[in-house]
């Protein structure tokens, strides 16, 4: 945050609020170390079952909990987003909800999408630090995991829009969530605009580096999957049905709270951004949301 930034300490309901909403960092356990516990977590439960294609289970084994590609008639262009189908109003003015709108700009498969213009993002006055500006988007779901559809899938395509080039860190960046009843993150990955794909770790603070990374392309549609295993306790990370890793998930909760969709912004000039970069240079775009309970290992491509 840059110097001379006052920031404000968050009563303890904007605390709690604030833990929906911010990305995760594995405190005492470094990068290195948390990637090869993902690998050996993933070829534990995930390798061959998984893999794209080996494992598709019959359809009456799934449930879906919640599908939408924005479309009308539920969701017309320009209106807000939240107060439509069931997603929560109940969020804080500091997290942005005016800020989600339904868009025909631009669209993955139909015609309408989410976006959250960076510019429409206001400030938390330090709430949100180490980003100057959140927006959280979210689908209650209240769904408790039963022992024969231990599996919960949440996955969204996104997209990172701007005109700018690759930033040095992470300036602006959208994601996808997933949260307990324990008021806990069971899983969150997305984009960046630093030209990676990010995914973080079980319930951690915010600001931090993530677990898992790899290069993407800005201006493109990607598909994001998390896969969650309530009977192993573990988060397995997907982007264009490709496994991207694994982490420990150890929740004591059985109930997936709800889905989420968040866009993080750090001060504008910001030294992860480079002087001169303003989150108004950026559109977060989201489409195609769904969260579904499986028997068993789906396929991803599905």
């Amino acid at each position: 945050m840059p110097t001379g930034h006052q920031q404000r300490v968050p009563t303890p309901v904007e605390a709690k609020i604030m833990k929906d909403s911010t990305k995760a960092q594995d405190t005492g356990t470094a990068r290195s170390r948390e990637s090869r516990r993902g690998i050996l977590v993933a070829l534990a439960i995930v390798a061959g079952a998984v893999s794209l294609g080996l494992a598709k289970p019959a359809q009456a084994d799934n449930l879906t909990l919640y599908a939408t590609s924005f479309e009308r008639p539920t969701f017309r262009a320009g209106e807000q987003l939240l107060g439509l189908d069931g997603w929560s109003t109940a969020i804080p003015p500091f997290l942005n909800p005016q800020a989600a709108t339904i868009t025909r700009e631009a669209a993955r498969h139909s015609r309408q999408s989410v976006e959250v213009r960076g510019g429409d993002l206001i400030g938390s006055e330090g709430i949100t630090a180490p980003y100057d500006a959140v927006g959280s988007y979210r689908r209650p779901l209240n769904h408790a995991i039963s022992a024969d559809k231990p599996l919960a899938r949440v996955d969204a395509d996104l997209l990172l829009d701007t005109h700018q080039p690759e930033t040095r860190g992470e300036f602006f960046s959208l994601t996808i969530a997933a949260r307990s009843e324990n008021d806990e993150t069971l899983g969150e990955i997305g984009l960046s605009s630093d030209g990676t794909v990010e995914a973080f770790g079980f319930n951690v603070v915010s600001g931090g580096p993530p677990v898992f990374s790899k290069p993407i392309r800005l201006n493109k549609w990607y598909h994001i999957t998390m896969l969650l295993d309530f009977a192993n306790r573990t988060t397995s990370y997907f982007i264009d049905e490709h496994f991207l890793g694994a982490i420990q998930a150890p929740s004591a909760s059985n109930v997936l709270t709800r889905g989420a969709m968040v866009v993080y912004a750090r001060p504008d000039g910001d030294e992860s951004g480079g002087a001169g970069s303003t989150r108004s240079s950026y559109t977060a775009r989201f489409d195609n949301f769904r969260v579904s309970v499986h028997s068993a290992a789906p396929d991803i491509d599905d």
